[in-house]
């Protein structure tokens, strides 16, 4: 049976093949791929809002798939600008146009995982205790921090799948990943942020359930995580969260060491007489 077109163009997408990806980037008129790209993006990120929201209440679930796909699309604007200059001055080879579909392509990968995580999350949600019983606080605390490093996580994963399609841009290994790098920090600071601003995703169990807090330009992401999370954490709350950052880390110094360290080890094998003298 033949598959849909949206479903091989999602399957080229998760492959990640630069080819493929190259000739996406270099087309003007394949409509079909960045409308694929868009419903992803809305639909994983809906699901994903929706399954962290609505331990609060379903009505903050509702909010909150509305206001993931719209933070997202937000961050892209930001960051498509800022990382189209950066990927001038880097002489990565994509232009503006490019550099924008590029960053579509990693936060459709993105939707992609945190839109699969959604049922899980949902039935952890299920059963956790109630927004108003007493180990709410905590609860809440620990929620937070996990799906902090949840995204992180994603976001790396996403990015660095395009990895091979910078590369091969700019025919450049070290010009590929100062341009990702360069990515991946846009897209925390300014994700992270705009998060802020457009809060509650979580819904603190102390405040109301609204669509956007009275102040959404009062503080920043990052006092907002030490206070509500690291700095009332008990070590059971704590446990989740700290182990999936840590995995999370372990998991990139696992990629940094495939790419840099076991090629130079494996050539070092294969020709003894050019290895490093002691």
């Amino acid at each position: 049976m033949q598959r849909h077109p949206s479903f091989v163009i999602l399957g080229d997408l998760a492959r990640a093949n630069p080819h493929q990806l190259t000739l996406w980037l270099k087309s003007r008129d394949d409509h079909a791929v960045t409308r694929t790209l868009v419903s992803c993006l809305v639909l994983g990120c809906g699901a994903y809002g929706f399954s962290i929201g609505l331990w609060r209440d379903p009505l903050q679930g509702f909010y909150v798939a509305l206001k993931m796909p719209a933070l997202i699309a937000l961050t892209l604007a930001v960051n498509g600008l800022i990382n189209g200059m950066l990927a001038v001055l880097l002489e990565s080879g994509l232009s503006f146009r490019q550099t924008l579909k590029a960053q579509l392509m990693s936060f459709a990968l993105f939707s992609l995982i945190v839109g699969s995580l959604s049922p899980i999350v949902i039935a952890m949600v299920l059963d956790a205790p109630s927004a108003d019983s007493p180990e709410a606080a905590g609860w809440y605390a620990g929620f937070l921090l996990t799906h902090t490093a949840i995204i992180a996580f994603a976001g790396i994963v996403a990015n660095h799948k395009l990895l091979r399609l910078l590369q091969a841009f700019s025919n450049s290994p070290r010009t590929g990943w100062m341009t990702l790098i360069a990515w991946l920090a846009g897209n925390l600071f300014v994700g992270a942020q705009l998060s802020y601003n457009l809060r509650p995703f979580f819904g603190n169990p102390d405040l109301p359930v609204q669509f956007l807090r009275p102040n959404p330009f009062e503080g920043n992401f990052y006092e907002a995580v030490w206070n509500l999370s690291l700095g009332r954490l008990s070590v059971t709350t704590a446990l989740p969260g700290l182990l999936f950052t840590l995995l999370t880390f372990l998991i990139l110094a696992l990629v940094a060491f495939t790419r840099f360290a076991v090629p130079r080890i494996d050539r070092a094998i294969s020709n003894p007489n050019h290895a490093p003298k002691p």
